[in-house]
């Protein structure tokens, strides 16, 4: 079966065509998922940055709702949105077989979602580089916001529509797969009216230069200096690498 030409298209019927098992796989994250670790890691970030529960999250782009029903069994209401309707069927049985009452999703464009009761918190997370214009969703969660709201932004960054698994499923499934680094979202960001801004470091990439290092590493007595000196390295060189790659904090005053 080719490609749809419209992106858009390819975003509505992707879930529809990744086959019982893609959908099986998608429901299941993040335990499913070879990158489980960081996907858990990218939560726990985020929990410890969003004020204390309750609060009312929106999450553009939530495909099956994995993501937000984490953050409702913690105790926030959470809203999904994504543009696939196989995607939201799939989020609502799940949340309905976990009694997940506070978690809830509408079938929708997020970039142009609109929402009665403003929220305290917007995620984007491997979602805003699906969008057609990433402008237009992020002046919707700009609205979506209460005055002092954050939206947090997880996104592959710079170099990621190079990559062989972005040809192939721009290819297969028709979707966009853009380049989405921190320097172009904090730039849009201005624009649209958010007041500041924070880049912090991948949280996944971050537990991989540390935790695995030391993990991974000769754990003679020789070794420790060494072993220590290349983790702050590496540190310092995913702090400076910022613009490219890295989890984007905005606030609305």
């Amino acid at each position: 079966m080719s490609a749809p030409v419209d992106p858009k298209q390819g975003e509505r019927e992707y879930f529809a065509r990744i086959g019982e098992e893609g959908r099986r796989h998608s429901v299941a994250k993040p335990f499913s998922d070879e990158h489980c670790a960081q996907y858990l890691a990218n939560v726990a970030a985020m929990m410890e940055l969003m004020p204390k529960p309750p609060g009312r999250i929106l999450e553009f782009g939530c495909g099956t709702g994995w993501l937000g029903q984490m953050f409702a069994q913690r105790g926030y209401e959470v809203i999904g949105v994504d543009i696939s309707p196989d995607a939201i069927a799939l989020a609502q049985a799940t949340a309905v077989s976990r009694g997940l009452a506070n978690a809830t999703y509408q079938v929708a464009d997020y970039e142009t979602f609109a929402i009665a009761t403003p929220v305290d918190s917007v995620i984007f997370h491997d979602a805003l580089h699906h969008a057609e214009s990433e402008a237009d969703a992020l002046r919707a969660a700009f609205a979506a916001l209460r005055p002092g709201g954050m939206v947090l932004c997880l996104e592959p960054g710079a170099g990621h529509s190079k990559t062989a698994s972005s040809r192939r499923a721009i290819e297969e499934f028709g979707v966009h797969e853009k380049d989405m680094p921190p320097a172009a979202i904090v730039k849009l960001a201005r624009a649209i009216g958010f007041t500041h801004h924070v880049v912090l470091p991948p949280p996944a990439a971050f537990m991989r230069t540390s935790y695995r290092a030391i993990s991974t590493t000769d754990q003679s007595r020789g070794q420790s200096f060494q072993r220590y000196f290349m983790i702050v390295y590496r540190i310092v060189r995913l702090l400076r690498r910022r613009r490219e790659l890295g989890m984007v904090l905005l606030w609305k005053d």
